[in-house]
């Protein structure tokens, strides 16, 4: 009897983890989604057509969380962003934020719905996102073996939803320009590394292989500075107003440093500045990537994490591109450099997979006795 129930209690324990594993996917791909969507918004210009958060308030007070259902409700919301913009125009004059905070200016009442639209789905992603994490991190919580195994990343993911909720309503009152809005994707980065680990914990490591030490301290600094660099590409897409036409990627986009400016201003909306570092550190990530990819190989790295490599230096041979592209193409596109976005998570991500792997892979090459 003993022989027979083992199995099946080992059968009993990990069926959860597979349905969590599978729940917890769904979530990674819905913030995949939500961060695509909220690309959208910032480079479509609609990220101020909801003037207010987290209800939708218009005439006399109502409130309410769906779009307006008649013409009367559409011209009560436009009514309410006419007012935020008048409300953008004095912190203008006053010199508080940049003539770029207003926004894209909707030509008539239906350019407004649609942008409109925009901004109200990417909040209902949010919202269905945030309910899809509460929920796991509920089960998680409900089970002791969960619980010791990937409470900290799920934990980790809904605190830092929580704190990315809180963010992006303090950000509504900068306009669609502010300089802070890099803190939004670099959380957001944050929160899909979570929910990776959590899924690569309920499923094990790779296949075996060696772990050298070297390549998991080249993966882990290749990913810290991609990390880096979707903050600063957050940054640069806020100060690309400071830039001349044309200048985009020749020396010509102006001073790599503002004398007259502070240290802060220099950092936060000199965007000559920013072209420069992005421009280096996109270097620096290839190297890093394409020696770790080599050293891989060499050193016999387990199977997943060389694949997980070489897929990353694909992936930055993109972005290369990608990013080239979206500098010389006019401002306002949104589909390259929206690609460009979501490209930058999913190399962020593949790198921290080959990092799991290669720490998994140490953690029980050291747990073997001698």
């Amino acid at each position: 009897m003993t022989s027979l129930a083992a199995p099946q209690q080992c059968v009993e324990a990990t069926a959860p983890r597979a349905v969590l594993a599978g729940w917890l996917t769904v979530l990674l791909a819905g913030l995949f989604c939500l961060n695509t969507a909220g690309g959208w918004v910032r480079l479509s210009g609609a990220g101020v057509a909801i003037p207010h958060w987290p209800v939708i308030e218009l005439d006399e007070g109502r409130k309410t969380l769906l779009p307006p259902l008649s013409e009367a409700g559409w011209t009560a919301a436009y009514a309410a962003w006419a007012g935020h913009q008048a409300i953008l125009r004095a912190k203008i004059e006053a010199g508080e934020i940049h003539g770029a905070a207003l926004g894209r200016q909707p030509e008539s009442i239906g350019d407004f719905r649609s942008m409109f639209l925009i901004e109200w789905f990417h909040r209902l992603l949010a919202a269905g996102v945030g309910l899809l994490a509460l929920a796991c991190l509920g089960t998680v919580l409900a089970d002791r073996g969960l619980r010791a195994r990937i409470g900290v990343p799920v934990g980790l993911a809904v605190l830092l939803i929580a704190t990315q909720a809180v963010l992006g309503a303090a950000l509504i009152g900068q306009g669609t320009s502010t300089r802070w809005l890099f803190l939004h994707q670099g959380n957001a980065a944050l929160i899909l590394a979570c929910v990776l680990v959590a899924v690569l914990r309920l499923l094990g490591s790779s296949s075996e292989g060696g772990r050298p030490v070297a390549v998991r301290s080249l993966v882990l600094a290749a990913a810290a500075s991609t990390w880096l660099m979707l903050m600063l590409g957050g940054l640069l897409a806020a100060s690309r107003h400071n830039l001349p036409s044309g200048g985009l990627l020749g020396l010509d986009a102006g001073p790599a440093w503002w004398p007259a400016a502070s240290l802060a201003t220099n950092l936060l909306d000199n965007a000559s500045l920013h072209h420069l570092v992005h421009r280096l550190g996109a270097v620096l990530v290839a190297g890093m990537v394409v020696w770790a990819m080599v050293l891989a190989h060499r050193r016999a790295a387990p199977e997943r994490t060389r694949l997980a490599l070489s897929v990353a230096g694909t992936f930055v041979a993109l972005q290369a591109v990608l990013g080239i592209t979206a500098a010389v193409m006019p401002r306002g596109e949104v589909v390259v450099p929206l690609a460009h976005l979501f490209l930058g998570h999913v190399l962020f991500l593949v790198l921290v997979l080959a990092a799991f792997d290669l720490k998994q892979g140490q953690e029980q090459t050291q747990g073997v006795p001698a």
